[in-house]
């Protein structure tokens, strides 16, 4: 089974977040990211945790 890959322009476009605060968050280490040539991939699984931690959280859940 082939993994999907995400670029971060990708992903600023799918989330409407910054490409900056995307590396900020790489640079943290709170999203896992490979480095190729000057982008970076992201992996679907990565992906779908960052959508979790950007989840809101109301005061009943």
């Amino acid at each position: 089974m082939k993994e999907k890959f995400y670029t971060l322009k990708e992903i600023n476009e799918m989330t409407h977040t910054s490409v900056i605060y995307l590396k900020r968050l790489i640079k943290n280490g709170t999203l896992k990211a490979t480095k190729i040539s000057k982008d970076y991939l992201v992996s679907e699984y990565e992906y779908y945790k960052f959508l979790e931690l950007m989840e809101v959280k109301t005061n009943g859940e």
